[in-house]
């Protein structure tokens, strides 16, 4: 019975020994096979040949049976790298890994690209897909900024034009006494003349859209010429008497004695000197004016006179004025 016993008990033992033994020999094999693995995928980002400007991407793996030939190759076939690696010193075999560049999408003013790089920032991308970038065009994200797959890089064309436009500025008409020139007569001393302006404007387009005008410089390129007329301010005499002005209550009249209606008066009051011109609208006709009186005039022309109101009126100077 006790060697029974004893037998059932030594081949537990050699059974659970069994047991640990293909465990601990699992483990092992499973830890080997996961150093080889990471090791082989290292090796195929070492000879995929990423540049310093460039992103590795996480590779598509592929893992293959153990080959009896050692073969180490890299290829670029449409934007993406394959590396493939077979080694018979890897227990697992060997591995093809496949990298595939981000894809951006460039909306370039009124077109939309997809185009795909691994390069980092955002100007290498650019440049490697063909696209031009001029010196005032704006790029949302910035050209030295970091690349993201499937991001948008947004490009807005700007063009910056300095347009001229033409000004006319018109001339002053300027009016000059001339008391060399008879009175009522005029004469175009210098002829007017318009000038020139010449605005510079500086125009700022988006993508063709105006967005912008700013006036940036002003010249005058020929000054305006004043037309100046000269008005005659001297006056002939053709005739002149002496004496008083007397007082009519009748509105605005000017009653001659000596001058038919029409005729142009020049009046003096010569007790202070103040002058009137003024035009005969009334005569005495068959009637004698009084001793002296030469003139009879209207209360507010006498104002302007300035008469003083006393005796029967201002002696005046009358001077028959040509017209």
């Amino acid at each position: 019975m006790i060697k029974i016993l004893k037998s059932k008990i030594f081949l537990i033992a050699c059974i659970s020994f069994c047991i640990f033994f293909y465990l601990n020999l699992a483990n092992a094999q499973e830890e080997s096979r996961s150093y080889d693995q990471n090791f082989l995928v290292g090796r195929a980002v070492s000879l995929a040949n990423f540049g310093p400007d460039e992103e590795a991407t996480v590779p598509q793996i592929m893992y293959t049976l153990p080959g009896e030939k050692k073969i180490h190759g890299s290829s670029i076939s449409g934007g993406q790298r394959t590396v493939t690696i077979f080694d018979p010193n890897f227990g697992l075999g060997g591995i093809q890994a496949v990298f595939y560049p981000p894809e951006f999408t460039i909306l370039d003013a009124s077109r939309t690209i997809k185009v795909k790089s691994f390069k980092r920032v955002v100007g290498d991308v650019l440049q490697e897909n063909g696209v031009v970038i001029a010196k005032e065009d704006q790029v949302v994200p910035g050209l030295r900024d970091t690349a993201k797959a499937t991001q948008e890089i947004k490009i807005t064309r700007v063009e910056l034009a300095e347009v001229e436009k033409n000004e006319t500025l018109p001339y002053q008409s300027k009016e000059i006494d001339d008391d060399t020139l008879e009175r009522g007569k005029k004469t175009v001393k210098q002829e007017g003349k318009t000038g020139k302006k010449v605005l510079t404007y500086q125009v700022r387009r988006e993508n063709g859209v105006e967005v912008s005008n700013k006036l940036i410089k002003e010249e005058i390129t020929e000054k305006p010429k004043d037309k100046i007329t000269l008005i005659g301010t001297k006056v002939v005499v053709l005739s002149s008497v002496r004496g008083y002005a007397t007082a009519t209550n009748r509105s605005d009249a000017v009653v001659s004695a000596n001058y038919k209606r029409g005729t142009l008066l020049r009046i003096t009051n010569l007790a202070n000197g103040k002058t009137i011109l003024k035009t005969v609208n009334y005569t005495w006709g068959v009637a004698s004016p009084p001793d002296g009186v030469v003139l009879d005039l209207s209360w507010s022309i006498l104002d302007e006179l300035k008469f003083n109101g006393n005796d029967k009126g201002p002696v005046v100077l009358v001077e028959e004025i040509k017209q």
